[in-house]
């Protein structure tokens, strides 16, 4: 019958909600939207919708973010994971000075939310929040603004607003909320007693704030204090003698009061934790050891403690048995002793990451490649006493290595992959970077062994040309994520051999001079796959390889084009009538492109949400037409 509403008639509220908790579970953008468009059905689903949104993200800067917030626990009582980043400008009138010419390439951001919001007309803030919540801030808790004024983003009224209206609230981000302190954390302390996550990235938050979530969130288990530089020992031993015994991730970085005696106390009350991850110039081998013995069901520790050496390392691999994770970074107090130890007693060892540890030779992989046969990912950064030998450890002990990343190691030569070509069969990733002793030879012997290999990177490979891509081609089948940044011997034969066998869906040709129309011609004809291609610094190719890619690339939603001074308007209308899913350019320095150009981009891509371009190409009719998308390099120049 026409006009008769037969869904709602048949469906109870609880079936009902069962169907928009299912659409919400899909996750990611899509579902965002479905569950938006459920909600205008009717006011039935609208409230439904609202009593099932379980997740939002938040923008925190901006004039009415607090607000923004309030209306956001108002309307969606049954949120359970909230994210609030600073970063992020709110898309509303007085959203961060979105007129203001100093923060231009601030307020053109597109923002992302999981909610959908309608401006309130007429509002007044102050007349809003009067009389409502009263708040009196903890002294000293917050620093000052340098200028003297008034803040612009979200404040603890604000998160006293999320705090009353969300009490079921479970995962709570807050990142880089600069106005956030002690007295919004005791807010959330006393109304959120289900809180489980709690990620204080960047904010300035004192000991009391700490303190109260210890002893009103005894369900925590996560916590991140990286860069929160307002705590000191006192509050963080105050929340894990309140909550320790839940906890199993704890995140510390650059908290410049927070010394030994925290770590006693983590030691001592947090015996279930399993994540560790530890920054600080403080931090001395006492408050290592205190961990390891306290923390024994420890499986990821990542530790950049400059004062700490050899006995705390040993303390680690003492008691941690269980230890699966471990990166060590900028450490110059530490020897091959350190990862003796760990060999000796973390066999369960799997991922492995050396970062500048300047101290250490090759016995230290021996000892681990021997004794830790489940190692599957290692990166080895900076450590430049390390040389052949250390992969050859690896090679001929680690058969189950899927990862292996290479960063400035200038000692290292072809001969150690010709070991990891024979031992490491299931290699997938391999990244190469500034390792200028390796070339062809070596990317031959991987080739040959590691045929499941998917992902292959190469910086700066100033020896790698066209002879490692062609036994690629022959023989890794699988390679789905190239990248050839700076390997200036690469020329269109080798791109034309990975294009013919390799089914390619992101690639990275940045700085191959040598590649031409020709190659890119090839690699449009044959990976048609593609989603992310980088030509930037291809001085030589023009607008015929950009038709090319326009026909034979229809998926390709990222493109980076930059430094390409022979491309025109000509080619980016053929590229862009045939991508029509692209969703990022970047196409700065590119002398033959004018605001005809961007006009084009801008009106052939309706999925678009970036493009990096200079501002003096822009018109005032595509800044109108497409404000939030555009990003400028050198504004004002």
């Amino acid at each position: 019958m026409r006009g008769a509403d037969l869904i709602n008639v048949a469906l109870p509220d609880e079936l009902l909600d069962d169907v928009l908790r299912r659409v919400g579970a899909g996750g990611g953008g899509g579902a965002k939207r479905d569950l938006d468009a459920c909600a205008l059905v009717c006011r039935r689903w609208r409230r439904l919708e609202r009593a099932s949104r379980r997740s939002a993200k938040l923008a925190a800067s901006g004039a009415r973010a607090d607000e923004v917030l309030r209306l956001v626990a108002e309307r969606f009582p049954a949120l359970a994971d909230v994210s609030v980043d600073e970063r992020r400008t709110v898309g509303a009138d007085g959203g961060g000075g979105a007129g203001a010419s100093g923060s231009a390439s601030r307020s053109r951001r597109r923002v992302h939310s999981t909610f959908p919001l309608r401006r309130r007309r007429g509002v007044s803030l102050r007349a809003d929040f009067e009389g409502q919540i009263s708040i009196s801030p903890f002294p000293l808790d917050q620093p000052s603004g340098d200028d003297g004024t008034e803040r612009s983003c979200l404040t603890d009224l604000g998160l006293t607003h999320l705090a009353r209206g969300c009490q079921g609230l479970e995962k709570l981000s807050l990142i880089w909320c600069s106005s956030i302190s002690s007295t919004g954390l005791v807010r959330i302390a006393e109304n959120c007693k289900k809180l489980t996550s709690l990620d204080l990235q960047a904010c300035y938050i004192g000991d009391p704030g700490l303190i109260a979530i210890g002893e009103g969130c005894k369900l925590l288990r996560n916590l991140n204090l990286r860069f929160v530089e307002g705590t000191t020992d006192e509050g963080l031993i105050g929340l894990v003698k309140n909550c320790g015994q839940s906890l199993v991730s704890l995140a510390v970085a650059t908290c410049v009061w927070l010394t030994d005696a925290s770590l006693h106390a983590v030691g001592t009350h947090c015996p279930n934790l399993k994540a560790l991850s530890l920054e600080s110039d403080r931090i001395q081998n006492g408050g290592v050891i205190s961990v390891a013995k306290g923390c024994r069901l420890l499986e990821t520790l990542k530790l950049q403690c400059i004062g700490a050496g050899d006995d705390a390392l040993d303390a680690i691999g003492t008691f941690c048995s269980l230890l699966e994770s471990l990166s060590l970074n900028n450490f110059e107090r530490f020897t091959d002793r350190s990862l003796s130890s760990i060999a000796k007693g973390c066999k369960n060892l799997t991922d492995l990451v050396l970062n500048d540890c300047q101290l250490l030779t090759d016995r230290s992989l021996e000892f681990v490649a021997r004794s830790c046969k489940k190692l599957a990912r290692v990166k080895i950064n900076g450590c430049q006493n390390m040389e052949t030998a250390a992969l050859e450890h690896i090679g001929r002990w680690c058969p189950g290595l899927l990862e292996l990343s290479l960063i400035y190691c200038p000692r290292i030569q072809n001969s150690a992959f010709l070991e990891i070509g024979r031992g490491c069969s299931l290699l997938r990733s391999l990244y190469l970077v500034d390792c200028s002793r390796i070339s062809d030879d070596a990317l031959c012997h991987i080739a040959q062994g590691c045929k499941n290999l998917t992902e292959l990177s190469i910086r700066r490979g100033y020896e790698i040309g066209d002879k490692a891509l062609i036994s690629i081609a022959e023989n890794c089948k699988s390679l789905r994520e190239l990248t050839l940044q700076f390997c200036e011997r690469v020329s269109d034969a080798g791109l034309a051999a990975i294009a013919e066998s390799c089914p390619l869906q992101k690639l990275n040709l940045c700085g191959c001079q040598l590649i031409t129309d020709s190659g890119l011609t090839a690699l449009a004809r044959g990976c048609p796959d593609l989603v992310f291609l980088d030509i930037s610094v291809l001085r030589i190719i023009g607008d015929m390889a950009l038709a090319e890619i326009g026909e034979g690339c229809p998926k390709l939603k990222e493109i980076a084009l930059s430094h390409c001074p022979e491309v025109t308007d000509v080619g980016l209308g053929h590229l862009v009538r045939g991508c029509l899913q692209l969703e990022s350019c970047q196409m700065v320095y590119c002398r033959q492109i004018t605001s005809a150009g961007v006009a084009t981009v801008i009106s052939s891509c309706s999925k678009l949400k970036k493009l990096l371009v200079e501002e003096w190409k822009v018109s005032e009719r595509t800044r109108r037409r497409a404000g939030p998308v555009l990003s400028f390099l050198c504004t004002g120049l």
